[in-house]
């Protein structure tokens, strides 16, 4: 049993209506309930926020001070190559000890200048006995010169393992002593010092002359150390072996005094938290972690008003046990491994938590105010439960006019696509079979009448799927231009040249009853999209041709009150009054009654000219001047003033000299093609039209993506045609999806994109360099056109539309 649509609705308003009856009898009986299911469900709900948002607080911190110590302990290590790079230098400079003490200082001057921070740059050679007077004699006239304050007394050391201050060195069989130092002032103890005549340092000494390697000394008090706080270590390098050497390595050391307060805060400059430093040699001799130097920095808004503290010794058990945020790495400096602590200082670290708590609160109060709501509305939803019926029932209404009205569109589409579509179909259908019949017969064509109809019904056939697919385009155009999408270039444009020519060229017939005029001035410029502008004024003077049965179509160009405006008209039958208003509107009704257009046209023009910024309008005034023809006469008014001629003269070499769009029409002789596309007719019938105009080229065809992809593993090819939509029997792979495992492959050829739809966009972000819409055209000027556009398309330039006959 059918039911019809008034009883339908009846039964959705009486169901509808019983069903909010019984929803506010449960809600009423249930609101206490409800109320402290809703405080439970919200205090749950907040202590969880709580508990979530501090511990991720607290993780958040912790993360963010792990990244910010790792990095700090990563400036510290870069900051020792520093130095090592800075030691090797000095050995490079000086390992054949042709150079003298000015040469020295001024290397000394170029460290100063790199922001290198140290106690002293040395070069200690390594001299035998008899070299040892020779040595102090010209180091005593060098200080008594230029240093008269410093009382060199020759090479001194710690003579004994126990010394514990320097004196004159006792005879050896060698020494490497402080022979070239810099700064002076304020080393001065430090002159002629035999770095091989003390424990921590002649350890450091032999390290290096036994294994090449750059060494460093325990910790200790460098001799004009003013903080009892800092301590320092002497990085000593015996330089590279070098190829072209001419006597044995290692010889000579250089060697850098370095304070590890120094080494500290050069790692610390830039740090934007605060943190408290410490390193410790880890392999010092004495077989414990040696303290070696702590400091903390405290960032002031920028690095130079920073505020860097050195801190008194620890031991590494005492920080390992704090209980703050800490972070301990060992890292490589030269011979030795040292220990960096970084620990979080006062509350830089802290997770704040306000905002957690504001949440929590805020969630908490919400779930009493919702407990409240549901106790102060559940009479009032009990009052409104009436009217809610009856809003029911008329949203059901409204639905029910909706899928009314959505059938209504759908219909109209339908009508209107069988109505335009049906007559040129089945016009095209009777005369294939006439040329099919024609074909077949036995005897052939020979007579001049015989071909002369065939020639008809070729010419009934192309017209008609012309038209067809002209139809299609509009409504493609028309949907772009409705939603927005389709996209207008404003450049500077000839009307009389770049529109009304080209038009009146295109709509001019021969022996034709009536006549093509253009009225335009001459240097009539305006900044429009030249090819829009084109296809509205071409759809237009078209649409005069199919009812102009005598008189003219006038193509007409002036400027109005300063604006541009463009109008055609003809001496056709006119619009009847009754259609004025329904003019531009799509899926006209009774299009024939109409005598202008399919309905469609006129729509697409109205977007596309208000897409440009202007406005079309019928003139109702207008009259052709012939009897029983009152004509049509449309005016399409761009909005725009028109260019100063002597402007566009000046700036043709800017404005027409480059033109964006230009390309060259001549296809290359060879070219190999690989054309992809599930329709073999298709494939067939592209192969054939392309070699009309390029009888060289080689094609490949593959039916799918996969197959594609094979193929391209076995063959190179120049240009590769890919449609969207194709099948596969293992997989359906998509043009552009193609294109992506094509580009991942390493095809770098060009890849032109297909489709009948408006896939440009999509093909585009795939990875593909153009894009062109199905059908293929086959007039040969046009295919030539479209191949040369397709070799040398720009992605900056014009989108695939100006490529079309408008």
């Amino acid at each position: 049993m059918k039911l019809q649509g008034n009883e339908i609705e009846k039964c959705s308003l009486t169901s509808s209506s019983s069903q909010s009856s019984s929803l506010a009898t449960i809600k009423h009986k249930t609101t206490a309930l409800l109320m402290l299911l809703v405080i439970l469900l919200g205090s749950a709900t907040a202590a969880a926020f709580l508990f979530m948002g501090i511990s991720s607080a607290k993780k958040y911190q912790e993360d963010q001070f792990i990244r910010s110590s790792q990095n700090l302990v990563n400036k510290i290590q870069h900051a020792w190559k520093d130095y090592v790079n800075a030691a090797t230098w000095i050995h490079g400079r000086f390992r054949n000890r042709k150079f003298g003490r000015v040469e020295f200082h001024e290397m000394y001057e170029y460290l100063v200048s790199s922001g290198l921070d140290f106690q002293a740059v040395q070069f200690a050679p390594n001299l035998t006995h008899n070299e040892r007077a020779e040595a102090e004699a010209e180091a005593r006239v060098f200080y008594e010169e230029n240093y008269p304050s410093v009382d060199y007394q020759g090479f001194i050391g710690f003579n004994f393992e126990n010394s514990t201050a320097t004196e004159p060195r006792l005879n050896a069989s060698f020494y490497f002593p402080v022979h070239y130092m810099e700064p002076v002032i304020g080393n001065e103890p430090a002159i002629g010092l035999d770095y091989h005549a003390s424990g921590v340092r002649q350890r450091a000494v032999q390290f290096c002359m036994t294994e090449g390697q750059p060494s460093l000394t325990d910790r200790l008090h460098l001799v004009m150390e003013t903080s009892e706080k800092a301590y320092g270590v002497v990085l000593m390098h015996p330089g590279i072996e070098v190829s072209t050497a001419r006597v044995a390595w290692p010889k000579d050391i250089a060697s850098i005094a370095i304070r590890i307060p120094d080494l500290i805060k050069r790692s610390m400059v830039g740090q934007q938290r605060r943190f408290a430093v410490f390193i410790f040699d880890y392999s010092d001799s004495s077989g414990e972690p040696l303290f070696l130097g702590a400091a903390k920095m405290t960032p002031n808004g920028n690095n130079t008003d920073s505020t860097f503290k050195s801190l008194p010794d620890i031991t590494l058990d005492m920080i390992r046990t704090t209980s703050r945020l800490y972070l301990e790495r060992n890292i490589t400096a030269a011979n030795k491994v040292w220990t960096v602590s970084v620990l979080s200082v006062d509350e830089t670290f802290q997770p704040d938590t306000m905002f957690v708590w504001i949440g929590g609160t805020i969630i908490f109060l919400a779930s009493l105010c919702l407990a409240l709501w549901i106790h102060t509305h559940t009479q009032r939803l009990a009052r409104l439960s009436e009217v809610k019926g009856e809003v029911d029932a008329e949203r059901a209404n409204l639905i029910l006019k909706n899928a009314r009205k959505a059938t209504k569109v759908e219909r109209e589409l339908n009508d209107f696509l069988s109505h335009e579509v049906r007559n040129p179909v089945a016009a095209a259908m009777a005369a294939c079979s006439f040329v099919k019949a024609a074909v077949n017969e036995k005897e052939p064509l020979t007579t001049h009448e015989a071909r002369s109809t065939i020639r008809q019904d070729v010419a009934i056939i192309e017209n008609s799927l012309t038209f067809v697919n002209d139809l299609l385009r509009n409504m493609l155009d028309m949907h772009r231009a409705a939603n927005k999408q389709l996209k207008v270039t404003m450049e500077p444009t000839d009307l009389l040249h770049d529109v009304l020519e080209p038009v009146h060229s295109m709509l001019n017939q021969r022996n034709a009853n009536f006549r093509v005029e253009v009225d335009c001035p001459n240097h009539l410029f305006v900044t429009t999209d030249r090819l829009r502008l084109k296809q509205v004024v071409l759809n237009l003077g078209r649409n005069s041709l199919k009812f102009v049965e005598s008189g003219y179509v006038r193509l007409c160009a002036q400027v109005v009150d300063g604006m541009v405006e463009l109008s055609i008209e003809d001496s056709g039958p006119g619009i009847p009054l009754e259609k004025h208003q329904s003019l531009f509107k799509k899926y006209q009704e009774s299009l024939d009654s109409l005598n202008q257009g399919t309905g469609l046209g006129l729509f697409l023009c109205k977007n596309l000219v208000e897409l440009m910024g202007g406005e079309i309008s019928l003139d109702e005034a207008f009259a052709s001047g012939y009897n029983d023809q009152p004509g049509t006469r449309f005016v399409v008014s761009l909005r725009q003033p028109p260019f100063n001629p002597k402007m566009i003269t000046e700036q043709s070499n800017e404005v027409f000299g480059q033109n964006p769009h230009s390309y060259s029409n001549e296809l290359p002789e060879q070219l190999s093609v690989l054309f992809v596309d599930d329709d073999p007719i298709i494939r067939k019938l592209f192969s054939r039209t392309v070699k009309t105009v390029a009888p060289n080229w080689s094609f490949r065809e593959a039916s799918n993506g996969e197959t594609a992809l094979r193929l391209v593993e076995m063959e190179s090819f120049d240009l590769i045609f890919m449609d969207m939509y194709m099948a596969s029997v293992d997989k359906q792979l998509l043009g552009t999806e193609t294109v992506v495992a094509l580009r991942k492959k390493g095809v770098l050829c060009r890849i032109c994109g297909l489709s009948a739809n408006d896939k440009e966009s999509e093909f585009l972000e795939a990875g593909a360099d153009v894009f062109t819409i199905k059908p293929f055209p086959c007039d040969v000027r046009i295919v030539t056109r479209e191949l040369c556009r397709i070799l040398n398309y720009n992605l900056g330039s014009r989108p695939w539309e100006e490529n079309r006959d408008v």
